[in-house]
């Protein structure tokens, strides 16, 4: 398993943090140099500027370069030996677990291009296995937003590298629609690794102001017709069945959550 973060040349402290961390739980891993935005050049630039302007203005340069990094690791992948990688940012907590439960999900998801290790669900989802440690292997009904911490095959990198030829969302939110890219995503429930643990993004210190949600800012790069592929995408993975019991236990959830809030709702969210 290859290793790397996502870590600015200018974050010596997030980079000694995460050598803390490596050390603690007992991974070592490769530096990647962090993208900046303003900077691309060749047919990286293409995929998200057209002349001086990114495709999707909505972009924040933090965005750019984010989305850059993760895609400059996944062509990496294309010329190496190894199965998989595992891809951390460099503001995220790893859990003591943090290496069995990667061992015990890719000994159980033999058919997998991308395993999420961050960020928890706000919906459904399916089990699959369990982990150990009150963990369970699972398929998303609606996978999660973040890119703090996952598993990527050299397979699923390849895919995802070449599902665009254009780059108009950032990349959780492309990452959150497998249907366009055909990657086969699972995920850990509890996740083992917390993301934004830091007081400062540098998103936000790199591109403009991000008050608005990734929903608000890019509502006209996602066309509705995503609607029914993503429809497509839930049955092909829940079944019929499991598709109209994870309808019935969002529509459980989302009445829970209005009445009591989000923890009340989260028991809702397992099938």
């Amino acid at each position: 398993m290859w290793v790397f973060v996502i870590n600015l040349d200018r974050d010596r402290e997030r980079l000694a943090r995460m050598l803390s961390e490596g050390q603690r739980v007992g991974i070592s891993f490769e530096r990647f140099v962090a993208v900046d935005g303003k900077h691309l050049d060749g047919e990286l630039r293409d995929q998200f500027y057209q002349g001086a302007a990114p495709h999707e203005a909505a972009f924040t340069a933090g965005e750019i370069g984010c989305y850059a990094s993760h895609l400059r690791i996944h062509r990496l992948l294309e010329d190496r030996t190894g199965e998989f990688a595992l891809i951390l940012e460099d503001d995220v907590r790893l859990a003591d677990d943090l290496v069995p439960t990667i061992k015990a999900a890719v000994g159980c998801a033999r058919d997998w291009d991308i395993i999420r290790l961050s960020n928890a669900t706000k919906s459904v989802v399916q089990p699959v296995a369990p982990l150990g440690n009150g963990r369970d292997l699972v398929r998303y009904w609606t996978v999660p937003n973040g890119t703090g911490a996952y598993l990527i095959s050299r397979t699923g990198a390849i895919k995802f590298a070449d599902a665009y030829a254009r780059r108009t969302l950032p990349i959780d939110e492309d990452l959150r629609r497998p249907w366009r890219s055909g990657l086969v995503t699972y995920g850990v429930v509890p996740p083992p690794v917390d993301p934004d643990v830091l007081d400062t993004s540098q998103i936000d210190a790199m591109g403009r102001d991000r008050k608005l949600s990734a929903r608000a800012r890019f509502k006209d790069a996602a066309p509705r017709r995503d609607a029914l592929a993503q429809w497509r995408y839930r049955l092909a993975t829940f079944g019929a069945l499991g598709s109209l019991r994870a309808v019935a236990h969002s529509a459980a959830a989302s009445v829970v959550k209005r009445m009591r809030g989000r923890k009340a709702a989260e028991k809702f969210y397992r099938l």
